[in-house]
């Protein structure tokens, strides 16, 4: 039998400072006790300030925020079988201050760099930090930048613009010298025992039995060629490319899907299993992605980690035409998003799949897409525009996500060489266009003959980026080969 993810302490709050984790934050914990020097699970997140910027109400700024929502202060030690979060001063966060006005330019720049790809890159020790860091570096007069860096167990992407919004709110708070805005009416404590009693009564049974239906047979673990591995690697670490691709094709894709009746992220996830089988030769095979995890409204002004890793199984039959495959996919994720509430880790616990060593059950690879361009933000009187940063770790062997950058969709593409190389990954990503742009020309063609058009393609690795401060969101790179 297998043990319950809800043996142990109760899964209430135990005390006003100590709550029992959430169980999407249990397999984080799981994770870096086991590789406590990947950095696979930071969030690192680059933030370019343009204008005046009170550097003291900054800093009271960040700690307000970091006070209002109490994830972002967390450390965690296990207790009776379970996992306990403990609630930390809001002055134990560390925000540094780097003041490089009086370097030269190129110093400046290179002196920025080193700051955010060390930060990227360190680990958090889970037991003895909180979950959030900061570091504040002084550029000029009316330029700043602030690294803040979180464990994934304390923020996800919805958190992002929650966590930001709240920001500039405390700072023209402050700066006023008015109210502070008023605190979520829930906290992610609620959301971790609301979780586990909805669990605890089996109001997820229904769910179960469909992933147990839906996963009955899973696929072997993706046989990624081998050429251009790099067998030194430690397991966890990571390399990243990114790739900007011609906007017409996504204007083209996003016309193709409205005609299938779905949306451009399943047309992305139907072409991506194509391109997967193309590479690996797998007619049967898995993919990941997220799903928010945030089914209740309660939980949208939270800044924690909701999101939930939704398996997609695919068989490849050559003779299913491309736009009834499209079709296929958005039955699968709607029937995924009716079924979302159930947390990976759980399932994982319940149906016990075959596990090859340090490889995900069920999926090896990731396919993300954010749709919706970033919107302009501020702090105070300041322009803000972020970015995350690379951390040299990887989660999965590919992650493929696409999202808005710079006005235009394009392709951040993260491998863990050790078990797929960086020219792999980026042969999958041109076959992904190339079949992209094919499926999107004839909906009517069989995906068994369906071959890639040529798309072209501008790749971005490390050592080509961008220089300049305008740079620095491609620029700043944490490199697990720094601590070979």
């Amino acid at each position: 039998m297998n043990r319950s993810p809800l043996a142990g302490v109760p899964a209430g709050s135990v005390s006003e400072s100590t709550w029992r984790a959430s169980l999407g934050q249990e397999r984080h914990w799981a994770y870096q006790q086991r590789f406590p020097r990947s950095a696979a699970f930071n969030v690192p997140i680059a933030v370019l300030l343009r204008g005046p910027v009170d550097l003291d109400l900054l800093e009271r700024a960040l700690r307000s925020v970091v006070s209002r929502h109490e994830s972002l202060r967390a450390s965690f030690r296990e207790s009776g079988g379970g996992l306990l979060a403990r609630l930390l001063p809001p002055d134990t966060v560390p925000v540094h201050r780097h003041d490089l006005r009086r370097l030269p330019p190129a110093e400046r720049l290179a002196r920025l760099r080193e700051v955010g790809s060390a930060e990227a890159a360190r680990p958090f020790d889970l037991s003895a930090e909180p979950t959030t860091r900061a570091h504040v570096v002084i550029l000029g007069a009316e330029e700043t930048v602030v690294v803040v860096n979180f464990h994934h167990i304390a923020f996800d992407g919805w958190s992002s613009p929650v966590f930001f919004d709240d920001l500039d709110a405390q700072y023209r708070a402050l700066s006023a010298g008015s109210a502070h805005p008023p605190l979520p009416r829930d906290r992610y404590v609620d959301f971790a025992l609301w979780q586990r009693r909805r669990i605890e009564r089996g109001v997820h049974q229904g769910q179960l039995d469909h992933w147990r239906e839906t996963l009955a047979s899973p696929p072997e673990a993706l046989p990624w060629p081998e050429g251009d591995r790099d067998p030194e690697a430690p397991w966890w670490a990571g390399d990243m490319a990114w790739l900007g691709l011609p906007q017409q094709l996504v204007g083209d894709a996003r016309t193709a899907a409205r005609a299938c009746g779905t949306s451009f992220f399943v047309l992305g996830l139907a072409v991506y299993q194509l391109a997967l089988r193309r590479l690996t030769g797998r007619d049967r095979l898995a993919v990941g992605t997220p799903f928010a995890g945030r089914t209740a409204s309660r939980w949208d002004d939270v800044v924690g980690f909701f999101v939930n890793t939704m398996v997609m199984p695919y068989v490849f039959d050559p003779q299913v035409t491309v736009g009834q495959l499209i079709r296929d996919t958005h039955r699968k994720v709607m029937l995924a998003h009716e079924n979302q509430d159930l947390p990976y880790g759980v399932l994982l616990d319940r149906l016990a799949p075959p596990v090859e060593p340090e490889r995900t059950p069920y999926f090896q690879t990731m396919f993300i897409l954010q749709n919706t361009p970033a919107p302009k933000r501020s702090l105070g009187d300041a322009t803000l525009a972020t970015n995350k940063l690379v951390t040299g770790s990887a989660r999965y062997d590919v992650t493929f996500s696409l999202g808005w950058r710079r006005g235009e969709l394009a392709l951040e593409l993260e491998n863990r060489p050790r078990l797929v190389g960086q020219d792999t990954a980026i042969r999958l990503a041109r076959d992904f266009f190339g079949l992209l742009a094919a499926a999107t020309a004839d909906l009517t063609t069989p995906v068994g003959e369906l071959e890639p058009l040529a798309v072209p393609l501008t790749v971005h690795r490390r050592g080509d980026l961008r220089p300049g401060v305008d740079g620095l969101f491609h620029g700043i790179i944490g490199d697990w080969r720094a601590a070979r």
